[in-house]
């Protein structure tokens, strides 16, 4: 299994940052909440996907405007 920890990834035009990847069969979704799951990990999303639970932190996009210099 490829390691993605600390990796980059864009899904649904957002960046986020892998901090964890581990199989879905290791833990029951339907016991407990997701919630829960983000507490515990520290995280602020849980993605499911290629057979894998996706534990990743939201890099938020800042709009900001340049100042010049006088």
């Amino acid at each position: 299994m490829n390691d993605f920890r600390n990796k980059i990834i864009e899904t649904q035009g957002k960046m986020f940052q892998v901090k964890r990847t581990f199989p879905e069969s290791r833990i029951n979704l339907n016991k407990g909440s997701v919630d829960d799951l983000k507490s515990f990990f520290h995280c602020d999303t849980l993605f499911k996907a290629q057979g894998l639970l996706w534990v990743c932190n939201e890099i938020k996009e800042i709009d900001y405007v340049e100042i010049e210099k006088t």
